[in-house]
């Protein structure tokens, strides 16, 4: 088995999102649906009726929403303004304004604004991670985006999309800063190439961070250029897992567990919390992120008993 067929033997949520009353221009709602592809995630519009309160379809999304066979989710404003997980308190749709909802079926997940989105990933550019303009504890993950945990995904890179790439390395921030605000358990870290590490600046700091944070941290990935002066455990290999994947695995000192918690971040310090990709052609990953412990034991005894060559 590879790391690929790992991924494929995960069963993917079914979920999609609807931006309700939207006022922002067309461009941040096609960064929104680009950012998470149009595989897994199905983005429409609808817009609050002002006489009565329902939600339609938005004209401009209407035939998206048909194409998608997505129903028109009977959104009631009680139900969003009781939702913990959705920033709404007004009396009726029509009081929504750039409201962005998760959905499974006909149940609302979470919700987040058009503006939170964009603060997190909308109008951020990976080079803020790579040059450590933005560091970890930066990051604030809307619950919209921590929500999408185990939908299997497929996203593109660059110059096929330019958003969706930065998906998986905003998770993956946020994963290393689940390690760091535990300040223990092991992280588990793929880079294809380990030169990236002494490439991107941003990057080493924060494995410095974690290694000087009590974090045991091991690295994978093609020894071309092994870090030196590391306080970590370097794994180096040719093989597909090695090259193609893109994992970043968190296990709290305890193991994984399922925890009732606060927070994401809460969940993912005393839980643990996985990201597992793997480029399955140029520029194309197919994965998923999760905080199932019985997942993230899985992805953690693959790379334990398949990855664990030392750098040569």
């Amino acid at each position: 088995m590879t790391l690929g067929q790992l991924v494929d033997r995960f069963e993917s949520a079914e979920r999609s999102i609807v931006v309700v009353n939207r006022t922002d221009p067309d461009p941040v709602q096609d960064m929104l649906v680009d950012t998470f592809g149009d595989d897994a995630v199905r983005v429409t519009e609808r817009s609050a009726n002002e006489t009565n309160g329902s939600v339609a379809p938005g004209l401009d999304a209407a035939v998206d929403a048909a194409s998608a066979g997505i129903a028109d989710h009977p959104l009631d404003a009680a139900v969003l303004r009781d939702h913990d997980a959705v920033p709404f308190d007004g009396d009726r749709l029509a009081d929504a304004e750039n409201l962005v909802l998760l959905l499974e079926g006909d149940e609302v997940l979470a919700g987040s604004t058009l503006e939170e989105l964009g603060d997190a990933i909308l109008f951020v550019n990976s080079d803020l991670y790579i040059t450590g303009t933005r560091a970890p504890g930066d990051l604030e993950l809307p619950s919209v985006i921590t929500g999408l945990d185990d939908t299997v995904f497929t996203l593109r890179g660059y110059p096929e999309s330019n958003r969706q790439k930065l998906l998986l390395i905003t998770i993956s921030r946020f994963i290393e800063r689940t390690a760091l605000a535990a300040g223990g358990g092991t992280l588990r870290s793929s880079f294809q190439r380990l030169s990236r590490l002494e490439d991107e600046l941003g990057t080493r700091r924060v494995y410095d961070r974690l290694a000087d944070g009590g974090v045991d941290a091991h690295l994978y990935g093609v020894p071309d250029d092994p870090p030196t002066g590391l306080e970590a455990t370097i794994h180096g290999g040719r093989s597909s897992d090695f090259t193609d994947s893109w994992f970043v695995v968190f296990d709290p000192p305890g193991g994984p567990a399922a925890v009732d918690a606060e927070t994401d971040l809460d969940r993912g310090v005393n839980g643990g919390v996985a990201l597992l990709a793997v480029e399955t052609e140029p520029r194309v990953w197919h994965g998923v992120w999760t905080f199932d412990p019985d997942r993230l034991r899985a992805i953690t005894r693959y790379i334990r008993r398949n990855l664990s060559t030392p750098a040569g």
